[in-house]
């Protein structure tokens, strides 16, 4: 067997994360999962990338109070020599919602009807709204990968304008606000696809919530609701 100990940091983090996908009851029990990587991690390590708690459980639904997923893994819009240059990195809770007010819109995905034309430049118009309301940063959440996110991001220009695009690659953050939805009827996929919602967060906070009843609507979870309510 290949001792893993001495084994490169970039595949002991990948190795943690992937660990604590396995971890929620929509795979593999955490005792089996334990058995199967504690020992390549290190026991201590790998309790500690378990340590936050399971966020999947029947019934819960984050809410106004809540405190955020801190086991958070995006993947931020790059083209791929850049992702390549970066070593693919994954970003956290710490680099995206620690110690800053952030506002997040999730949507289907990128170059979609609603998503392109509508939601996305809701927020974008009230960039300097939001910075005077104490903003630190507008994310975009899709369930894309952050190559494909980065050309929208371009295509989208000035309506993209002081908005930062996250790769929901893992589906992990979609699935920890219970917001995922079959969209193969529409031809996204394969796989999940996320619901419209946005969220405020401070500190790691959500203070603001609203979802939509379905992905093509943009009844609440647009850059002037948001706005209103802070």
């Amino acid at each position: 067997a290949c001792n893993l100990d001495s084994a490169h940091p970039m595949m002991t983090t990948a190795l943690a994360s992937v660990a604590r996908r396995l971890a929620s009851p929509h795979s593999l029990s955490v005792a089996k999962t334990a058995r199967v990587f504690a020992p390549a991690l290190g026991a201590r390590q790998f309790a500690v990338g378990l340590s936050s708690g399971n966020p999947f459980t029947p019934g819960f639904k984050p809410h106004a109070g809540t405190q955020i997923w801190t086991e958070i893994e995006l993947f931020k819009a790059k083209t791929w020599d850049e992702g390549e240059a970066a070593g693919f990195k994954i970003c956290g809770f710490k680099e995206i919602f620690e110690g800053k007010k952030v506002v997040v819109f999730a949507l289907p995905g990128a170059f979609t009807g609603v998503c392109h034309k509508a939601h996305v430049p809701s927020y974008s118009k009230n960039l300097e709204a939001f910075k005077a309301k104490g903003v630190d940063s507008i994310i975009c959440i899709a369930i894309n990968d952050p190559y494909t996110l980065n050309a929208w991001k371009e295509k989208l220009g000035d309506a993209a304008k002081g908005i930062e695009f996250y790769g929901d690659v893992f589906e992990g953050f979609t699935k920890y606000m219970h917001a995922g939805k079959d969209l193969s009827a529409a031809g996204l996929g394969p796989g999940m696809r996320s619901n419209r919602y946005s969220l405020c967060v401070d500190n790691g906070v959500i203070t603001h919530i609203f979802e939509e009843e379905g992905p093509g609507d943009l009844n609440v979870s647009d850059g002037d609701t948001m706005l209103k309510a802070l």
